[in-house]
């Protein structure tokens, strides 16, 4: 019997021997694709928690950084209001002096002034705030991770940060100046009696942006921003000095650059479609029973009565030619700028 089974073995043991060779390969295929099927699906489990953490981070970088520049844009706002002050103007001319036509051309020209510093002050501290924080949140990120003595301690975290306390004093001071020196340039020659368009107010805030942006003397506000920033600080520390460069590559690029002057440009618009809705409630009916004929229509409340064809779309830039700016319309818009 067992001669017979050895002899069977014998007879076939080159098959014996391909197929275990066929059946081991497998099994060892398997087991590495098995291996190989754990190590990604553990790569990718570690990608996924790193992709959340860096997510959570940033978005609690973004809240941070939301909420200190709400809180920062109210002090340059105030500095601003406080810098451009026209109080003693608004006195000066409720109790109608000789000299009431120079000082509405006063307020003229700090109240644009006000717009396009407001404008562009505000457009300026976004943007770096928003670099700073990125930056020390990056840092921050990096320490978490790393374990490893800290890149950047507290005390080098409120040094980097109070850099943009410069920017809310004296920047702002040389902001204005600059701002100020330019729109007197371009609304200047514009009589408060003259009869001006909404275009024509458009054109006036794209003037001011030209000049600004092409100022050979001081410089466009949106290329200054490490100078507001950075150009006063003394650094004599090595890792304060890694952190101060980084930044300044940042906001120096081309990236950072167009984008804040996208800001800049889509914040004038905004003031323009401001603008555009004080001259249109002059002529939108505000009693409740109020009645207008026109066109053989009869509107109530500003929408015309049931039965009637629909009144067409009015485009406000073209409706509004020839409408006046008077000192009276200033004074409208003062209110509304400076409430």
């Amino acid at each position: 019997m067992f001669s017979s089974i050895r002899n069977f073995l014998h007879r076939h043991r080159r098959k014996f021997i391909v197929t275990g060779a066929v059946f081991g390969s497998i099994y060892l295929l398997m087991s590495y694709a098995q291996k190989k099927l754990r190590e990604w699906q553990e790569k990718e489990a570690k990608k996924f928690f790193e992709m959340t953490r860096k997510k959570q981070h940033f978005e609690s970088t973004e809240r941070t950084c939301n909420q200190t520049i709400l809180s920062l844009s109210k002090i340059v706002s105030d500095n601003i209001l406080n810098s451009l002050n026209t109080e003693d103007i608004v006195q000066r001319l409720h109790d109608n002096p000789e000299n009431k036509l120079e000082l509405w051309e006063q307020m003229k020209i700090m109240i644009i002034t006000r717009i396009c510093v407001l404008v562009y002050a505000l457009s300026i501290l976004q943007v770096t705030l928003r670099v700073q924080l990125n930056i020390i949140g990056g840092y921050l990120y990096r320490d978490s991770v790393l374990e490893h003595e800290p890149l950047i301690d507290g005390d080098l975290q409120a040094k980097y940060l109070s850099l943009c306390h410069h920017f809310l004093g004296p920047g702002l001071e040389d902001l204005v100046r600059q701002v100020e020196r330019v729109v007197k340039r371009v609304v200047d020659p514009i009589s408060l009696k003259k009869k001006i368009t909404l275009q024509e107010v458009e054109q006036m805030f794209w003037s001011i942006q030209t000049i600004l942006c092409t100022d050979t003397n001081e410089g466009d506000p949106v290329k200054k921003m490490v100078h507001y920033l950075v150009d006063h600080t003394e650094i004599n520390e090595a890792k304060f000095d890694t952190i101060v460069k980084e930044t300044m590559d940042v906001l120096e690029s081309d990236e950072v650059t167009s984008v804040t002057m996208s800001i800049v440009s889509r914040s004038f618009s905004s003031v323009i479609d401001e603008i555009a809705n004080l001259f249109v409630s002059k002529w939108v009916p505000t009693s409740k029973n109020h009645l207008e004929v026109n066109n053989d229509h009869v509107v109530t409340n500003g929408a015309l009565k049931l039965g009637n064809p629909p009144e067409p779309f009015v485009n406000v830039n073209k409706c509004l030619t020839g409408l006046p700016i008077t000192s009276n319309w200033l004074q409208n818009f003062y209110m509304q700028v400076s409430g």
